[in-house]
């Protein structure tokens, strides 16, 4: 949402919601703040000993429900709720959590340029909020967070007015303060379907349901199921903002922005902050990022310096694997050839061979251009490996090393200047960066590897004395997801490096200078498209992440900020299955070609798996898959089947409440292309309604009537916003009625067919 879009709407006066719209919180959700309060009271000796955060959550919770059922119309200030708790001193509680608030809250990067292009165009802005705090307090938490009263008109707040928005009162006041307004003429931005949105159209106002589309829902939804009820998945609240940041107009546009803002966003972006912080812990001053990660990486480690206050330099570092490899060939001979072959899987014998100085004779060149796996299988293999023993090769190979050699050193002298070096790579061996620490005079004492995730082959590195640290490492379930990133590193790798060339090799200038050698980037067309809008979305989750948090703010534990990520790898939706399945990938070790991540060899070897008889764990037997066939096996099996990763969660209960339920109904009515319909419920607020009405209105449909079986429970005008009609009238009501219930279905639509004429049209899971 920015100015131009909103002023389309013609306002005369334009009013926001505060909390989720206009203030953001570096918690998610809300409630968490209840428990950073229960800590520091805890801590400051308010409560109980016994009292954990969590438990104080709920009695803070459980205060505020009764605070509310006794005041008329429910609206409570919060020293009412920290009377009702009946826990410490009131007022020392409530002093507390408003200074916790405080900390908290941030203005919202998206809506303050909005706020002030407003009121440069003088058109008055008043702000609306159901909220427990009192109006001074609120007042100084805007003030705090950028927002002043230049900014605005003036404050209502249900807790003063007495009246709210999600009943309409609000609203109400709002109209008869500005009688001279017509209420078409009033803009509502807000994220509450039912407060923002039902109620100020009911009163005539126009109204933007002001919210981060579905796809961040399900992806928090996702990263439950797969780490966890108790996982920390929370924590990363700039995915909301940049969520809310716009939508591209082509499908694939918004798919690609989406991913790359909310999934691989907080992977890059909080790793760099990791990698500042730590150089600013151990005072290392100069950060070296390898290439070609360290296209997207400076950038964003350099926003990071000058945040925290600057001192440190930041440099890409040309190097790559392929660039390194002469290196490794002085002394070689048919051992040594065998063990770089088998850690190289796709380069050729032949290239490795030629690479150190050797011919193939004319007699083995029909085995040329296989790889060491292919050539054991042929009647070649001695013949061709023994050409590795030949007595000339190794000094031609040691030749070559020791010209790379002076070459590297030379190019690293100038950008590894004084004191101790960062080099920044993103994983997972650190074989590269490791290369370079054993090749520099005192390497291993100015050198420390940062490393974004890493296995169990960075052992020999640690234990030749080489410093390492691991953003995913700091404990077992953060190691589990760097696995899970070793696995499938494909889509990762692809869109940090497909838009740069690998480094191939060092030259000397004229001037003495040495330059790196850069292959063509891989990336073209539509995929070079994708890519710099995965990475756009990346930028714009760092972006957020800056304007949210303060410069001394620690980044994410690497086991939540690597969460996203791992989880879309293990079970991606159909969408995210295409949009990384197509992308290409090199194997940056001395081969030029490519490869299709899902292509038709991995369809066809993850095809077995799909098969609905199949008995076993899909996802424990897709990652078992070889890599070579299936480099991502998970993304080829949506691409076959594209619920196969979702249905079980909901089919095995993992998931609690009515969410499934309610999920799988919207899907059926879009199936079905029915978007406007009337509601069978049963239960009121304690039943499937409530969130039924919100799936549905967050999927684009249109919820009409509403009628409960248990009638005194909900009654009328107005159920969630959805006007509710007596059971008897739904019947004629003329609109297709959804069964939001299980267990009274069978009752539902007897009731409907009873009468003369057409039943209606129901629409129901059982």
């Amino acid at each position: 949402m920015d100015l131009t879009s909103l002023l389309q709407h013609d306002p005369l006066l334009v009013s926001f919601d505060i909390f989720d719209t206009l203030l953001l919180r570096r918690v998610e959700p809300p409630t968490a703040l209840f428990e950073q309060v229960g800590a520091a009271a805890l801590a400051a000796g308010l409560v109980p000993a016994s009292l954990s955060p969590p438990l104080f959550r709920l009695a803070r919770q459980e205060a505020e429900r009764r605070a509310r059922a006794g005041r008329p119309g429910g609206e409570v200030d919060l020293a009412a709720i920290y009377t009702a708790l009946g826990l410490g001193d009131p007022a020392a509680l409530t002093a507390l959590e408003l200074a916790l608030e405080q900390q908290a809250i941030f203005a919202n990067p998206l809506l303050l340029p909005v706020l002030r292009g407003l009121a440069a165009a003088g058109i008055p802005v008043v702000l609306l909020s159901d909220m427990y705090l009192a109006p001074p307090d609120l007042t100084r938490l805007l003030a705090g967070a950028g927002i002043g009263p230049d900014l605005y008109r003036r404050l209502y707040v249900s807790n003063a007015e007495g009246v709210s928005k999600a009943g309409g009162g609000l609203f109400q006041r709002l109209l008869a303060d500005h009688p001279h307004i017509p209420p078409a003429r009033i803009l509502h931005l807000g994220d509450d379907p039912l407060g923002d949105v039902a109620m100020a159209r009911a009163a005539g106002l126009q109204a933007i349901h002001y919210v981060p589309g579905p796809g961040l829902a399900r992806l928090r939804e996702r990263e439950r199921s797969v780490a966890g009820l108790a996982a920390p998945v929370e924590g990363l609240p700039p995915r909301r903002a940049a969520a809310l940041a716009g939508r591209a107009d082509a499908a694939d546009e918004a798919e690609a922005l989406e991913f790359g803002a909310l999934v691989l966003g907080p992977a890059v972006a909080e790793y760099c902050r990791w990698v500042v912080a730590e150089c600013r812990r151990q005072g290392i001053r100069r950060i070296l990022p390898l290439m070609r990660e360290a296209a997207l990486f400076a950038p964003l480690l350099e926003d990071c310096v000058r945040q925290g206050g600057g001192g440190l330099t930041v440099a890409p570092l040309y190097v790559s694997r392929q660039a390194l490899l002469p290196l490794e060939l002085a002394g070689i001979n048919a051992t040594t050839a065998r063990r770089l072959l088998t850690a190289r899987p796709h380069l050729p014998w032949d290239r490795l061979l030629q690479q150190a100085g050797g011919q193939v004779p004319a007699d083995l060149l029909p085995w040329a251009g296989l790889t060491l796996e292919q050539l054991l299988a042929t009647a070649a293999a001695d013949p061709a490996l023994a050409l590795f023993d030949a007595p000339a090769l190794p000094a031609s190979a040691a030749a070559q090393a020791a010209a790379t050699r002076a070459l590297l050193l030379d190019y690293l002298t100038p950008l590894l200047g004084e004191g101790p070096v960062a080099l920044v790579d993103l994983g997972a061996r650190g074989s590269t960066p490791a290369a370079l620490v054993r090749l520099l005079p005192e390497g291993r004492q100015r050198c420390q590897i940062f490393l974004a995730y890493a296995v169990a082959d960075i052992a020999g590195p640690l234990a030749d004395g080489i410093g390492i640290q691991v953003f995913a490492g700091l404990d077992p379930a953060g190691q589990t997801l760097g696995r899970i990133l070793y696995r499938s590193p494909q889509p990762l790798e692809r869109v940090l490096t497909g838009l740069h060339g690998t480094t191939l090799g060092y030259q000397r200038k004229p001037d003495g200078r040495v330059v790196p050698l850069l292959a063509d980037p891989p990336a073209k067309g539509t995929e070079a498209r994708l890519l710099g809008l995965m990475q756009q979305g990346i930028r714009r989750y760092a972006g957020m992440m800056a304007a949210a948090s303060p410069a001394d703010s620690p980044p994410a534990p690497g086991l939540t900020a690597l969460l996203p990520l791992a989880a879309a790898l293990l079970r991606p939706t159909s969408a995210e299955g295409a949009l990384l399945g197509g992308l290409a990938y090199d194997q940056n070790d001395g081969t030029e070609g490519e490869r299709v991540i899902c292509d038709a060899t991995a369809l066809e070897t993850v095809r077995p798996l799909a098969d609905p008889q199949i008995q076993g764990p899909t996802l424990a037997l897709a990652m078992g898959l070889r890599p070579a066939l299936a480099p991502w096996p998970q993304g080829a099996l949506t691409l076959l089947d594209p619920g196969i990763f979702q249905r079980p969660a909901d089919r095995l209960g993992l998931e609690a409440g009515h969410g499934p339920v309610c999920r799988a109904l919207v899907s059926r009515l879009q199936q079905q292309g029915v978007r406007r319909f009337g509601i069978l419920a049963v239960g009121g607020e304690g039943g499937m309604g409530p969130d039924f009405i919100r799936h549905a209105r967050e999927a684009g449909l249109e919820p009409a009537a509403y009628a409960d079986l248990m009638e005194h429970l909900a009654p009328p005008p107005l159920f969630h916003g959805v006007p509710v009609q007596p059971m008897a009238a739904m019947r004629d009501a003329g609109l297709p009625l959804v069964l939001v219930t299980l267990g009274y279905a069978r009752q539902l639509t007897a009731l409907m067919q009873q009468g003369s004429g057409a039943a209606p049209r129901l629409i129901r899971l059982v």
